[in-house]
């Protein structure tokens, strides 16, 4: 009878066990969430939120050419008549290899960016690694759909 108790204790620690595994994120999941962060806190100005999630060598090519670092980032989110108020991505793939990731997509971004109004539409990739168990945005590049 011990025996058999201890068996069925043991299926049941496996079972809890294997359902909270089911419970975590997928590592798309957190790739998906951080991406809304990162969006979140862009539109919301919020630099604490920023700096969480962009690694410390973060480098992002803008669509027009532009080269800019984290601190680049920082500086440019509380620039005055520089104002996000949405972005709308689409088409988003995520591949996932060990502790990196790649996301790629489609984004429209309606904002104000330099004083003057924008809403464009831009294909982006964005390279995430995970450090220390959280994932971070390594480098980003956009580039402007044109019409053929």
């Amino acid at each position: 009878m011990t025996v058999k108790l201890k068996l069925l204790g043991i299926m049941l620690l496996l079972l809890q066990s294997w359902d909270l595994a089911a419970q975590l994120p997928t590592a798309e999941q957190q790739i998906q969430e951080a991406s809304k962060v990162y969006e979140q806190a862009l539109t919301q100005k919020n630099e604490p939120l920023l700096k969480s999630i962009l690694a410390d060598n973060f480098i992002l090519t803008t669509a027009s050419g532009k080269v800019l670092t984290k601190k680049d980032m920082m500086l440019n989110l509380n620039k005055e008549g520089t104002k996000y108020d949405k972005f709308e991505s689409s088409e988003v793939k995520i591949r996932i290899l060990n502790e990196a990731a790649i996301e790629t997509g489609k984004v429209h971004t309606v904002g104000i960016r330099d004083v003057k109004k924008i809403a464009e539409t831009t294909r982006y990739t964005d390279f995430w690694v995970k450090i220390q168990g959280k994932w971070l945005l390594l480098a980003e590049h956009s580039s402007f759909i044109t019409n053929p």
